[in-house]
């Protein structure tokens, strides 16, 4: 059998087109020739350009939102790879599959004042699944061996337990524009299979599930999942359970508390009442700081994280036990109890997430033009059935106050960074056919705005950009706004002119500086279908931070009243 020095090339972009892959983007370079030609002479037109190494991360992190399989990142040398860092982070820790491919010098020329030769064996650490690095040359069959077999098995790493990114680094030695050997024909294609698992009658779990009166049911992050969403909404049905699920849950149209920023406060605690004897959590980050203030002074309740992976993942230091396995699997054999009606716990948590939200309501009705106010038109304005992107900082906040009725919702939660926001909605827009309204701020956008420079850029994309004129979270937070330093490094206010740069992509703006043409404006913008688009919606004075501070200080008013009563 013969072999060539770039065997292993043709044969990574084969493995991994058989094992399903169906996206690949490329970012532009010379050392990455060789994998650029190979990926392109397999994959044809499922191949996309994005130069901007970031934001090309971070689209391909949104089509691996939508299909659930890991899109493909090819970069070249150097810099470039660093570049994918923020999305892999954001991958690792949201749990979406990722398989970034970067081409790299020959390991003797690192360090050695040569051109884009950095160390990018491991270079993005702890924030990865896994890292591998293929042979700089086949001259012997244990290395075709050794590649196709870490090629298969970074494929299957990606999408086994929690998904996650993977990186496979590539040496590759000059000349690289010499034409490529055939795939090999004896390669190998490994497969894995996924047992499911469900509890086992005499677990201890099952023991306190059925022992408990009064059970809190957490959920954190999830994709749009159908058999989750049935499964939950199963255990909905107990008359012992509460289900907190913001709308980044995916699972808010059967929650009890779908607010929780709302509906808690940290001083409602009635023994008897408002205590779980058992927590189940499952899923990613939660947004509400008060679901998790709440639930670190449940001392004494059993306390159980349900995930594919056994890390002890502990938000509310109160864990008790791990259950290595998938939550739907899980939630699935669990046995329902209604006879004799909803416990007290039940019931006492149906009526403050009632009470929270005509509260919410009353104050809201009385507000001027503001953030919060827009927020709430826009809840009730898009779709009912939108795929809404939240951006971070203020916008996923905003609109976890409000009922969102049977929308889907995304959003870079991993590490909740602004800086791929844009890019990973224009990539969850690429591969599917609704409308993506994408809710961001104008910092997010702003240091985004790289992901409108794609010449596919879906035409689904729908951009709301809420304008105040800077970082408006920062003035919702305790302390920031006290520093000198706060107006010119914290709020960042900036100059941007954004009608400008919807100009210069080739966008459809609108401007909304008003509360009189808000409702009309996304109702004709959501029914645009020929061109991506942005709906500007400025907003004076920072977005009126205070009316959102007052509207808390409502809430709280109440609670202590009824504190005073009891």
């Amino acid at each position: 059998m013969a072999f060539f020095p770039l065997q292993h090339i043709p044969n990574l972009a084969e493995i991994l087109f058989r094992q399903g892959v169906t996206d690949v983007i490329i970012s532009p370079g010379s050392r990455n020739a060789p994998l650029i030609r190979a990926f392109y002479n397999r994959f044809e037109k499922k191949c996309r350009s994005i130069v901007d190494e970031r934001s090309a991360g971070y689209f391909a992190l949104g089509q691996s939102l939508a299909t659930k399989k890991p899109a493909i990142l090819i970069s070249t040398s150097g810099t470039a790879t660093l570049n994918y860092a923020p999305a892999v982070a954001e991958a690792f820790f949201q749990g979406v599959p990722l398989l970034v491919i970067t081409a790299d010098r020959p390991p003797e020329w690192i360090g050695q004042q040569d051109n884009q030769a950095i160390w990018q064996n491991n270079i993005y650490g702890k924030n990865i699944k896994a890292s591998y690095s293929l042979p700089t040359e086949i001259a012997h069959p244990d290395e075709l061996w050794f590649a196709e077999r870490i090629i298969n098995e970074a494929f299957h790493k990606t999408i086994s337990g929690i998904p996650g990114p993977v990186h496979i680094n590539v040496p590759l030695r000059e000349p690289l524009y010499e034409k490529l050997p055939p795939v090999s024909e004896k390669i190998r294609i490994i497969n894995k299979e996924t047992v499911d698992s469900s509890i086992k009658p005499s677990s201890r779990f099952l023991s306190d599930w059925n022992s408990a009166k009064s059970i809190m049911l957490v959920c954190g992050q999830f994709p749009p999942d159908k058999n989750l969403q049935e499964t939950v909404s199963r255990l909905a049905t107990d008359n012992r359970v509460a289900v907190v699920a913001e709308p980044i849950s995916n699972l808010h149209s059967c929650a009890t508390i779908s607010s929780p920023e709302v509906s808690l406060n940290s001083k409602i605690v009635y023994p008897g009442l408002s205590l779980p004897d058992l927590v189940v959590y499952s899923g990613g980050q939660v947004v509400s700081k008060k679901i998790k203030l709440f639930l670190r002074q449940s001392e004494g309740a059993a306390f159980y994280f349900i995930s594919p992976e056994s890390q002890i993942v502990d938000t509310f230091q109160n864990v008790t036990s791990v259950i290595c396995a998938e939550p739907s699997s899980v939630f699935r054999d669990l046995p329902i109890k209604n006879e004799g009606g909803k416990t007290n716990f039940k019931r006492f948590w149906e009526e403050e997430n009632q009470k929270a939200i005509g509260l919410v309501s009353k104050y809201i009705s009385g507000i001027g033009y503001s953030d919060l106010l827009v927020f709430k038109i826009l809840s009730g304005s898009l779709p009912e059935k939108a795929v809404v992107f939240a951006g971070n900082s203020s916008c996923v906040r905003y609109l976890s106050y409000f009922s969102q009725g049977k929308k889907i919702f995304y959003s870079n939660r991993g590490t909740s960074g602004i800086d791929g926001c844009l890019s990973t909605a224009a990539g969850l827009a690429s591969k599917i056919e609704e409308p993506v309204f994408a809710v961001v701020g104008d910092l997010s956008f702003g240091y985004d705005s790289n992901a409108l420079w794609n010449r596919d850029l879906p035409k689904n994309l729908k951009i709301i950009l809420v304008n105040n004129q800077g970082g408006g979270i920062f003035h919702l937070l305790k302390g920031p706004s006290d520093s000198e330093a706060f107006m010119p490094f914290s709020n960042a206010h900036h100059p941007i002119d954004f009608k400008k740069i919807a100009e210069a992509f080739g966008l459809t703006y609108r401007l909304c500086s008003g509360l009189s043409d808000i409702e009309t404006s996304i109702l004709t913008f959501a029914e645009e279908k020929n061109s991506a688009g942005i709906l500007e919606i400025q907003t004076k004075n920072n977005g009126e931070p205070k009316v959102t501070k007052d509207l808390f200080k409502f809430l709280n008013a109440n609670y202590e009243t009824r504190l005073e009563n009891d």
